[in-house]
């Protein structure tokens, strides 16, 4: 069996036995094979996150213990699924001890050895973060990922009722945070980290600055990282949050205590007016399943507050 790889701008396509089957548009990456793969691996945490909400078991996974910890193991790991080293380098002598029938990735984290993958098994790269050629957030690209990966194992209903259950929660929280006058507020999304970094914030194209806006508010920030979906904000420039309401995602840790008994943090209008929301450690990429979770946590924690 032999493959060889075409390159559009949203998806790395494996091509088996000189064939192409696939039907490639912008909106749609569609990829299909000629006998349903049984056995695929997932070398990062979202794959796996897609793979396991459809009903799909993987074979091996990369950082397991990460995707237990910072994804929040929802849906859960089943026990069995082979520990495939990191995300940034997968064991490739792992990999091909399992023999997969499928391999799938990212391009912006895989494609350096995308060569070495292939020659295990058929290998997708999707492309998950916005770039120049195809601005669409992560929020929809991801719906493109998960409709894509349902239909390489005929889930196509499944992923269609998935994202309309989705969507209609979006509805509902829309409708919810409306009724307490809270619509059209500019609001800044972000998480504490360590490294003197301050805050992680995220731009309106991440998953979670697309989700503000789809619950009729306005992401509040627009600066990113090359090729990320946010950047980081230190002590000295979080007067740039300006009037937006802050919500932060996850505990706040020992390190930030000094940050927040600063005059430039109790300066923030959002923390001298009582505007700062707080979630549970949710993730903020991933699939429907975290899209999901984190609409319901921003809803419950803004409708309780407004």
């Amino acid at each position: 069996m032999k493959w060889s790889l075409i390159t559009t701008a949203t998806l790395f396509l494996a091509v088996i036995s000189n064939t192409v089957f696939a039907n490639l548009t912008q909106q749609d990456e569609a990829v299909s094979f000629e006998k349903t793969p049984e056995k695929v691996v997932a070398l990062n945490w979202t794959q796996a996150e897609i793979l396991l909400s459809l009903g799909i078991e993987p074979a091996g996974v990369t950082s397991i213990k990460g995707y237990k910890q910072w994804q929040s193991n929802n849906p859960p790991m089943p026990d069995g699924v082979a520990e495939l080293g990191q995300r940034t380098e997968p064991g490739l002598e792992a990999i091909a001890a399992i023999k997969p029938d499928l391999i799938l990735g990212y391009q912006w984290r895989h494609n350096r050895i995308y060569n070495e993958l292939n020659s295990i098994a058929p290998t997708v790269l999707y492309r998950q973060y916005p770039s120049t050629e195809d601005d669409r957030s992560y929020f929809a690209r991801m719906q493109g990922i998960y409709t894509s990966v349902a239909g390489i194992f005929g889930k196509q209903q499944q992923a269609r009722e998935k994202l309309n259950d989705l969507h209609e929660q979006l509805r509902l929280s829309r409708e919810q945070i409306k009724k307490t006058g809270l619509s059209g507020q500019k609001v800044v999304v972000g998480k504490f980290v360590g490294m003197g970094l301050g805050l992680r914030v995220y731009g309106p194209l991440s998953m979670a600055g697309a989700l503000v806006n789809e619950l009729g508010l306005e992401n509040g920030w627009t600066a990113t990282l090359p090729g990320r979906d946010f950047t980081h904000v230190d002590l000295l420039k979080l007067s740039d949050i300006g009037q937006a309401s802050l919500i932060i995602i996850g505990d706040t840790p020992e390190e930030a205590g000094s940050m927040l008994a600063s005059p430039v943090w109790q300066s923030l209008p959002a923390v001298q007016e009582n505007r700062i929301y707080y979630i549970p450690s949710l993730w903020s990429f991933g699939g429907p399943d975290s899209a999901l979770r984190l609409t319901k946590a921003l809803t419950e924690q803004l409708v309780s507050e407004g």
